[in-house]
């Protein structure tokens, strides 16, 4: 079996809530609904790291559960290892493993005992061992015998990922995973996704918000935005759709929204953005010609600390073909 997950025509809307009392007893009788997901359709190859991209409220972890058979879909099929979901979930439940952003774990447990809880419900055989190698891997040995509620986020989402591994699965669903982590950490994290996608061929899918991660990691990703699927490829091949733009990236003394929306305007410019949290901008330029006019322009409200000419990264692919930046601050749904 060539493919390890197959999503077709997959749509689902919710029902819109009443944003006050006079708007529900307007609309008393009439439903009124938002659709978060149109027509996916996409397949993950046995052995292969999938990505979706896509800012807050795109329909990812909608579309998560969609596959885990946490939800149902209005319309539209979804297949693991052969099996529909989620109608014949059990069937190959013991070969797949899930992390959420939001932890599902036993509060009035602790760290290890919730391990060995999971660990029985999977059948895991030398579950002690595996337990005290995954706290050690993790980092989580000193908190093991904690309740979870007394954990911080991102040693919850370490025990999760530690959770996640104890069935050694065969497709490993992962709704972002290093979400909270410390960056030592989340290397760590990523490493270890890649060399077990590598020497066990497990099949990873993921979400992210991470554009370093998913380049690193993914061997596909898809880009979605509004609940649709607006491009599939590889990172390489995406980010070299932009090669015939021009990319700077300049360090200013100070900016603005103000000053962000001059640059926007200017002919020659197709996009700007800031990155998050520096005084760095990144600019979408039809032509290198026109640095010198962008450089003049900026100069008249505030000094350029330096410059580069940039390679394209999958933020600039995802802005190039949505309009839209994913902040690192977000938390995607």
């Amino acid at each position: 079996m060539r493919e390890v997950i197959k999503v077709e025509n997959v749509s689902k809307r919710y029902r819109k809530e009443a944003r006050s009392f006079f708007e529900g007893i307007k609309n008393l009788g009439r439903a009124r609904y938002k659709t978060v997901l149109h027509n996916i359709n996409f397949s993950v190859k046995r052995g292969e790291i999938f990505g979706l991209l896509g800012p807050n409220g795109a329909g990812k972890t909608t579309l998560f559960k969609i596959i885990c058979g946490l939800l149902r879909a209005d319309k539209g099929e979804v297949t693991i290892l052969g099996q529909k979901i989620p109608e014949n979930y059990m069937k190959i439940a013991h070969k797949i493993n899930v992390i959420f952003a939001r932890a599902n774990l036993w509060w009035e447990l602790k760290g290890k005992e919730n391990l060995k809880v999971y660990g029985k419900i999977y059948r895991v055989k030398n579950l002690e061992e595996k337990i005290n190698w995954l706290l050690d891997f993790f980092d989580l040995k000193e908190k093991a015998n904690r309740y979870t509620d007394l954990y911080s986020t991102g040693e919850i989402m370490r025990l999760c990922m530690a959770k996640a591994l104890l069935n050694d699965p065969e497709l490993l669903i992962l709704d972002e995973p290093t979400l909270g982590l410390d960056v030592c950490i989340a290397l760590k994290i990523r490493e270890f996704l890649k060399d077990l996608n590598r020497k066990r061929k497990t099949t990873i899918l993921l979400s992210t918000h991470y554009m370093e991660e998913a380049d690193f990691l993914c061997d596909r990703v898809a880009l979605i935005n509004e609940g649709k699927i607006i491009k599939i490829d590889s990172p390489a091949n995406l980010k070299n759709a932009l090669r015939k733009e021009e990319i700077i990236e300049l360090r200013l003394e100070k900016f603005s929204l103000s000053l962000l929306n001059k640059i926007e305007k200017l002919k020659f410019v197709k996009k700007a953005y800031f990155i998050e949290e520096t005084e760095r901008v990144r600019i979408l330029m039809d032509d290198i010609e026109n640095l010198d006019k962008l450089i003049r322009e900026i100069k008249k409200y505030t000094k350029i600390r330096n410059f580069i000419v940039s390679q394209p990264t999958l933020q600039d692919v995802f802005i190039h073909f949505t309009g839209k930046e994913i902040s690192e601050n977000e938390i995607h749904l």
